[in-house]
Formats: C-alpha cells, structure tokens, sequence
C-alpha cells in the first residue's frame, strides 16, 4: 500500500473509532465515517475493510497489541511478588484482567475510544464464548484459565464461566462509563483519580468474583 494509502486507512480508522465510542458502533453508517473522513470515492471504506466488523478489526488491531503489552507488565510486575496465600493470588490473576482497561483511560482520547468500543462489543447479544477467546491475548487467557481453575470445584464450570464472564464485562463497563466523563468533562459528582479508580475497581472485581453462592431463589 502507497504512503498516501496508509494515511487515508489511519484517517478512516481515526474517524471511525471516534464516532463509534461517541454514538455506538451500531449508530453509525459507514457512510457517515467515509464523509467525516473526507473520503469522496463511495468505494474507500470497502476497498480499505471491507466492510463494517472489517473496520472494526482493524481498530482492534490499533489497540490490543498496547493492551497485551500492559497485561504483559502488570502480569510481569504481579510474578515479582510472592503470593502467600490463595486470596492474593486470585487477586494477582484478576488484576491482570481488570486493571489494563482502568489503566488505558489515561493514556488519550483514542485509548478511551478504545474502552467504549470494546465495552459495546461485549456486549452484542451475537457474542459467542468462542468469539470471546478467541480476541483473549495470551497472558490474559492464561490468568483467566487460572481463575477458572480456582472457581469450578466450588461453582461448577457454567457458574464459574458465568461468573468469570460478568466480572471481566461489568468492569469494563465501568472503564467505559469512565472514559465518557474523562472526555465530556465537568462531572457532577466527585471522581476518584483514575489509579484509586483502577484500585477500587479490581477491589470490587475481586469480591464479586469470590462471592458466596446463596440459597436458590
């Protein structure tokens, strides 16, 4: 691909990652990416993508391998310290999960685009498990696998996944939600600064997760 190429290709993806966090990925027309890009050929966006999950794709790879180079660190930070006793291992496992997106919100407009795109995309009702694995890096999948382990003797592997899968989407929804007050500004209510935000969160990730099963209902 020509220079000029790669730069209408940034340009789109730029647009693009923009409109989707501000109006939801569902609420934008690739139409109204190629005009705001200023794009006149009708056919840009699909020569470049292809199509809609196309240009979806290549935002993600903008930002995931940043995101695997973050969990890379914390997991990487987390094996220098010894854990003594299971508690804090699950603690260590899960912040390898959580913390990244909390961490993410402080690095710039396109980093926090990134969260309320990823958070919608959780949240497709046409999300499978295996589309979920399948975009899991690495390391991320190896400490998730390790939580799993820990869960299923007590909760069974449905309730395990189950809870696994609503801990790592609720938490980032709230990066989410997170990342539209960064960007909209002048909050109503008092925030927390985004490293006790990041603590907090992996605090009630950790307690959520752990919770004890109650009577059935």
């Amino acid at each position: 691909m020509t220079r000029r190429g790669d730069a209408t290709r940034e340009r789109i993806v730029d647009v693009a990652e923009r409109l989707y966090a501000a109006r939801g990925v569902d609420g934008v027309s690739l139409r109204e990416i190629r005009i705001e890009a200023g794009q006149r050929n009708v056919s840009a966006l699909q020569f470049h993508f292809g199509d809609r999950d196309g240009l979806l794709r290549a935002i993600a790879e903008r930002h995931l391998p940043r995101i695997d180079a973050v969990q890379e660190r914390i997991a990487a930070q987390l094996a220098d310290t010894a854990a003594s006793d299971e508690g804090t291992r699950v603690r260590q496992h899960l912040a390898v999960l959580v913390r990244p997106a909390a961490e993410y919100l402080a690095l710039g407009p396109s980093e926090r685009a990134w969260v309320q795109i990823a958070a919608q995309v959780a949240a497709l009702p046409t999300l499978t498990s295996e589309d979920l694995l399948a975009h899991l890096t690495p390391v991320a999948l190896d400490h998730g696998t390790a939580l799993f382990e820990h869960l299923r003797p007590t909760l069974g592997d449905h309730l395990a996944a189950e809870r696994l899968f609503a801990v790592g989407t609720s938490s980032l929804h709230l990066c989410a939600d997170r990342a539209r007050i960064e960007d909209a500004g002048g909050a109503t209510r008092p925030l927390l600064a985004l490293a006790q935000f990041a603590d907090n969160l992996l605090d009630m990730a950790v307690g959520a997760l752990l919770a004890p099963v109650g009577p059935p209902a």
